[in-house]
């Protein structure tokens, strides 16, 4: 039985970001993103679990005033290159970047 535990809507993308890693950056690739969570490909970086990441991420090259939006966010699980990120602490201001760049995904 496959039971669908997100309540969010999730898009489906490919944008990169930026996993940080004490302290230093890892690129990741964004496969699907909701406003509570991502799953992601791992393109560089070490095998190293922690309980939390600083994300830094932007859809495409940055326009004039726009801003990279910054979100820390949780594993949930991870297989492989891949593993699903759930987001845990988010100011108000990049919450709306995030909600944002996911209206200009789905459009």
């Amino acid at each position: 039985m496959n039971v669908e535990r997100r309540a969010a809507p999730r898009v489906e993308t490919r944008v990169y970001l930026n996993k940080y890693v004490d302290g230093h950056p890892h690129l990741c690739e964004a496969l699907e993103m909701s406003a509570t969570g991502m799953l992601v490909r791992r393109v560089h970086g070490p095998d190293a679990p922690r309980a939390a990441y600083a994300l830094e991420l932007a859809a495409g090259p940055l326009e004039a005033g726009q801003e990279r939006v910054w979100v820390c966010a949780s594993p949930v699980w991870a297989a492989g290159d891949l593993e699903a990120l759930r987001f845990v602490e988010c100011s108000d201001a990049d919450r709306a970047k995030l909600e944002g760049l996911l209206a200009r995904m789905a459009a």
